[in-house]
């Protein structure tokens, strides 16, 4: 069970990629900027330190996510398989939607997160003078950003009904995403001009959006393989 929440949050990070390359390469140029990395050596670790905090993040969120989403569903009939699967799919075709840009972002909780990321920031700015913690803590505050992607997969992660689960699941969404902001952040000039395009978008967002399409309506023994939950 744990192995299938990772790969498929995972997938569901790997289809992200042109959108993490885009929004978050920046970011991590800019945070090295910050911590002043004077080498090559230095930008490099700061980077990997940076992403570390950034999915330890994702994963507490994940934690939240699967709890929360457990508690809600014991009670509901919404435990049921069928609307299980119905929502995995609903979350799936959103993310697509938002990706392709056919649907707007929620404004609303992109302000929530800001704040949330400020409020995080003031607590964490103790350490930032810690030559390893500050990248990692910088990272945890980097990975409350406000992103549709983390969003449709925090939403995924409360279908998987338990905290442990839910993290797992955040966990592969996390190191799904890392190729695309590590290359991105290395100025790979391919992926950046390709990430602001509208094509390739729309093939990602169409991507999720077929899987979304496919949990619902393919045969229960091979929508199984799709669904985060059995």
């Amino acid at each position: 069970m744990f192995s299938e929440s990772f790969f498929s949050g995972m997938t569901v990070g790997l289809a992200s990629a042109f959108h993490c390359g885009a929004m978050c390469g920046g970011i991590a140029c800019g945070a090295n900027l910050l911590l002043g990395a004077k080498t090559s050596g230095d930008r490099n670790l700061n980077l990997l330190l940076m992403q570390a905090g950034r999915i330890l993040t994702y994963t507490a969120i994940g934690v939240a996510a699967g709890t929360f989403g457990g508690d809600i569903l014991s009670r509901t009939p919404m435990q049921s398989p069928i609307v299980l699967q119905w929502a995995a799919g609903a979350s799936l075709l959103w993310m697509g939607l938002v990706l392709a840009g056919l649907m707007p972002r929620l404004s609303f909780i992109d302000h929530g997160m800001e704040v949330l990321a400020s409020s995080v920031n003031s607590l964490l700015r103790p350490t930032g003078q810690s030559r390893y913690l500050a990248p990692v803590m910088l990272g945890v505050v980097w990975g409350l950003n406000a992103c549709p992607m983390v969003y449709g997969a925090a939403l995924l992660a409360t279908l998987t009904r338990t905290g442990a689960q839910g993290a797992t699941f955040m966990l592969g969404f996390g190191a799904g995403t890392v190729p695309a902001v590590i290359a991105s952040a290395y100025g790979i000039s391919w992926l950046n001009r390709r990430a602001g395009g509208t094509r390739l978008n729309l093939l990602a967002g169409g991507a999720l959006m077929a899987g979304g399409v496919a949990i619902v309506y393919f045969p229960q023994h091979f929508a199984s393989v799709l669904c985060v939950v059995k």
